[in-house]
């Protein structure tokens, strides 16, 4: 641990702006000496009890600022594993900001982005999958973002990856014993194999998870493209159930992009709806398609909207063929007015639905279809990657597994073997931060709020 590290930090542990409470947060060998030169009550913070609150005032160059609540949790068992002392105070800014400099005059410094939780990694209260579980939780725009966060702060990643681990020294223990006792001990490369491969399909797995993982953490932008007046805006009404878009029977009413948030059963999604695609020689509907293209080629996915009950001419084959390039949705609308028998002949590259924007059939069912594509059509579990580090680290396992499991079958030296399930079990270990560089700690604490 760095010098700094075991500097006694302080910070507004609560968010900016008006409250009825604001919560002051100090960690720190001497949190306890520094707070109590600003505290006032019938306990001195020295004796208090670990975690009991009390009353007091904040007191500043002698004169009382505010009645407060304060508690003390000493080391090892508060957070950040160090000694800590906590101010429950009124939440006006300038009152927060009097009280903090008021301690950074007694002998504390302004804490750094995330420096509370980095202390709690560093001094082992938790591993750095659960640290970064804590800024996930923070920033979670959706249920299953939420649940997902909360399943990883548990140490439920944790425990995936340890379970890895083992599995992989067990299949070193045996390459190594055969390395160092040649004579005596015949490697068992059948057990070697087994172990390699079982670590491997749970790579795999929580590999093929980042899609949902992804999406469940960020939430997904959905475009809704198609030619003027097929009901692309009357659908964006139905799935934000109000009437935020304009809609009427001239062509091209939506010459720009609307985008709204809307929460598809958990998951955050982005509506986009575009202008209208088609030839144009009017210069503000041409910058609008050329917007349209743009998000097109961004989403994660199109819902590319038709008018069912009006045969399919030139332009909508052209725009068809935006599905080709993305994951997306035919959607026929206006089912309401019957569907045209050309559209039964119709064929593309994606999955189809009939719905009618205008009375709501089969909206749900598009719902449920385009929730489950974003979810990659797998049922949602606890143990989903959500983070491109864990990611980045976890193909890098895989790669050097690939390589164990071919030189086994290749026969080639056990040695070669054992540095594979190595780089592996590295890989593994950095994403709980057994071993992790300094320079990539300070990027994952620099990306938390002050006082977290």
């Amino acid at each position: 641990m760095r010098t700094s590290d075991r500097d006694t930090i302080v910070a507004v542990a609560t968010a900016p702006g008006e409250a009825a409470i604001g919560l002051i947060r100090m960690s720190g060998p001497e949190s306890v000496q520094v707070a109590s030169g600003c505290f006032r009550g019938r306990v001195r913070l020295e004796d208090a009890g670990d975690r009991k609150l009390l009353l007091g005032f904040f007191v500043v160059e002698g004169q009382d600022l505010d009645q407060v609540l304060a508690s003390v949790m000493r080391a090892p068992g508060s957070y950040t594993g160090q000694d800590m002392v906590e101010f429950n105070c009124h939440g006006g800014p300038l009152l927060l900001r009097r009280a903090v400099r008021a301690l950074v005059g007694a002998g504390a410094r302004l804490a750094e982005r995330g420096e509370f939780t980095k202390r709690a990694f560093l001094n082992g209260k938790m591993d750095l999958s659960q640290a970064e579980a804590v800024a996930a939780m923070i920033s979670a725009r959706s249920d299953l973002g939420l649940s997902s966060a909360f399943f990883q702060l548990r140490g439920g990643l944790r425990r995936q990856f340890e379970g890895m681990a083992e599995r992989l020294r067990e299949a070193l223990v045996l390459l190594e014993a055969g390395l160092d006792f040649s004579d005596d001990v015949e490697i068992d490369f059948g057990i070697v194999r087994q172990q390699i491969d079982l670590v491997l399909a749970r790579v795999g797995g929580l590999v093929r998870s980042y899609q949902m993982g992804k999406v469940m953490r960020e939430g997904a932008l959905v475009t809704l493209a198609g030619r003027p007046n097929v009901g692309k805006s009357s659908l964006l009404n139905r799935f934000l159930e109000e009437e935020r878009a304009i809609v009427t029977d001239i062509p091209g009413t939506t010459r720009d992009t609307i985008e709204e948030s809307v929460n598809l059963d958990g998951i955050a999604v982005t509506l986009v709806d575009t202008a209208g695609i088609r030839q144009s020689g009017d210069a503000v509907e041409m910058a609008g398609t050329r917007r349209s293209q743009q998000f097109i080629d961004v989403a994660e996915r199109v819902l590319l909207v038709v008018d069912g009950a009006r045969p399919p001419v030139q332009e909508d084959f052209s725009v068809l063929g935006v599905l080709d390039r993305s994951q997306g949705f035919l959607v026929v609308n206006k089912v309401d007015l019957g569907v045209h028998e050309a559209w039964d002949r119709v064929t593309v590259n994606a999955d189809s639905v009939r719905v009618s924007a205008k009375t709501g059939e089969g909206i749900e069912r598009l719902r449920m279809r385009l929730r489950g594509s974003l979810l990659g059509g797998v049922g949602v579990s606890g143990d989903v990657v959500t983070h491109e580090r864990h990611l980045i680290a976890l193909r890098g396992a895989q790669r050097a597994l690939f390589q164990a499991v071919e030189g086994l079958s290749e026969a080639v030296p056990a040695e070669l073997v054992a540095m594979e399930c190595r780089l592996a079990l590295d890989a593994l270990s950095g994403i709980v931060g057994e071993t992790t560089a300094d320079d990539i700690l300070d990027r994952i604490f620099g990306s938390f709020c002050i006082g977290k």
